[in-house]
């Protein structure tokens, strides 16, 4: 029996020893893991805006930034998240000394990341340097823009609580009669409106002219000839419009009760959408 009761003790003085030794290596790994922009931020100080925190700003005023890990030469996607909408785009890490920059497509910004590597306290922080005008000689102070390690929204997930799908609606619908007015040119961008049965809808904006790629995202519910449908981020907006068929493969809107996009035309209109092959 005491032979037992030593093995015992001595298992059990192993166990918590190796436990210790996971827990200590952990720690090592956070402190130590790379300082990387790769991953997922929030951003909570916007100088353009305000010095506002999480706490300060509703579901619709976060805004997120996810980062994929960059090649060789320090390039890479991201992605904007913010009400309802997310934006994409292309980004690229330099180095100068003993600084770091990264370029999104407009300038070289200096960043630093700082922190432990978990959500939470692992700290980026991007600086626009200070500029002035040329032409009202006034000087724009650096400002600081910072975010820190967090989770991106799923938009896939914010449907309505109850909702129907007419299964006709089902799939992807597109356009490409919808233009831009930008002073004496009108600009041409393609529409597709993409109704899933997860009771979610997109509406995803493209045009190499204006440089823009970006997807907005709906809670919807469809019945009887009616559409409605709400930003993820605002369920308490909802707008409706009546919807047809015309010969099955062309989506008709009409009486359209929107709020305007952000081009500011209405949301369908008098547009036809056909059906996606």
């Amino acid at each position: 029996m005491e032979n037992k009761t030593k093995t015992k003790k001595r298992i059990t003085v192993i166990v918590i020893a190796a436990a210790a030794m996971i827990i200590v290596a952990v720690a090592i790994y956070i402190r130590l893991a790379p300082k990387t922009v790769s991953g997922n931020w929030e951003l909570i100080v916007n100088p353009e805006i305000s010095r506002a925190t999480p706490d300060e700003t509703g579901a619709s005023g976060k805004v997120y930034y996810s980062f994929s890990k960059p090649d060789d030469t320090g390039k890479g996607d991201y992605r904007t998240y913010f009400d309802s909408g997310v934006e994409t785009g292309t980004y690229e890490l330099s180095e100068k000394g003993n600084r770091r920059y990264i370029n999104m497509g407009t300038e070289d910004l200096e960043y630093t990341v700082t922190g432990l590597n978990i959500p939470g306290m692992e700290k980026l922080t991007v600086t626009y340097p200070e500029k002035t005008d040329e032409q009202t000689d006034q000087t724009t102070p650096a400002q600081d823009y910072i975010f820190v390690r967090s989770e991106a929204p799923d938009y896939e997930k914010e449907s309505y609580s109850s909702y129907h799908t007419d299964v006709s609606l089902l799939g992807k619908w597109t356009t490409d009669e919808r233009t831009l007015s930008y002073y004496v040119y009108d600009l041409s961008y393609d529409e597709t409106v993409n109704f899933k049965d997860n009771g979610i809808m997109t509406i995803h904006y493209e045009s190499a002219d204006l440089a823009l790629d970006r997807e907005l995202y709906y809670a919807y519910s469809a019945e009887d000839g009616t559409l409605s449908f709400s930003p993820v981020t605002d369920k308490e907006t909802v707008y409706t419009v009546k919807y047809g068929f015309d010969g099955g493969k062309v989506l008709l809107f009409k009486d359209d009760n929107t709020s305007a996009s952000i081009f500011a035309d209405a949301f369908f209109s008098d547009f036809s959408y056909k059906k996606a092959e």
